[in-house]
């Protein structure tokens, strides 16, 4: 659940240009026209990069903001009312936002490198909450800062922490926050009881709950 909402709070931040704001006001400027255009949330279009249990959840809590929801996921035909399957270059040049939500694979490592993103609107942003090599950070910074896209918001990076000379962190139309969607001071519990219930269930001859590929135990 914190990892979904910590993607709608970045959506959210892009959508309102809060970061920006925030900058202009401590610069002492008080001026919204600065940060024009923005937009409603409503008819929107948000592109999920990634259909599993997460960017469903998004798809759920971000409907109640207008926005229309469009999926591409090759492994899934099970869709959601309120989602439309679409492939990925219709994602990318539909979306207004495209929220990544897969795991780091050897079909998803650079998905959205240079190409992909010079197929996204001008007007769109790009936010990843899922894992940093999804996204080549070189091309990344090149669509930003010759505008290709209008932003992005990272959680997740290609290295972690990041270099302190990264030109990422140089812009004005990126929010990165440090790798903290999946936490809250609940989750931090659930993490620790649900680790040890894992422990416990091996130690009695059972399968974890959460085991990713229960195949391997046949082999």
């Amino acid at each position: 659940d914190e990892v979904s909402t910590h993607a709608v709070a970045l959506i959210l931040a892009c959508a309102r240009k809060i970061a920006l704001f925030d900058n202009l006001v401590r610069q002492k400027i008080w001026d919204f026209a600065l940060a024009r255009p923005v937009l409603r949330t409503q008819g929107r279009i948000l592109g999920l990069f990634g259909l599993g249990e997460i960017g469903r959840t998004v798809a759920e809590k971000t409907s109640k903001f207008g926005f229309k929801i469009v999926a591409y996921d090759p492994y899934t035909t099970k869709v959601d009312r309120g989602i439309e399957l679409v492939g990925f270059p219709q994602l990318l040049s539909d979306s207004d936002f495209i929220s990544i939500h897969a795991p780091l694979t050897s079909e998803t490592r650079h998905a959205f490198a240079e190409n992909e993103l010079r197929a996204m609107k001008k007007s769109a942003y790009l936010i990843n909450t899922a894992r940093g090599s999804i996204i080549n950070e070189k091309a990344l910074y090149k669509a930003l800062e010759e505008k290709w896209i209008a932003g992005a918001a990272l959680d997740v990076m290609e290295k972690e922490p990041p270099d302190w000379k990264n030109p990422l962190l140089e812009l004005n139309n990126l929010i990165i926050t440090p790798h903290v969607s999946f936490y809250s001071e609940e989750s931090l519990v659930d993490l620790k009881t649900k680790t040890a219930e894992a422990v416990l269930s091996v130690l009695k001859g059972e399968l974890p709950g959460a085991m990713v590929n229960p195949q391997v135990i046949k082999k």
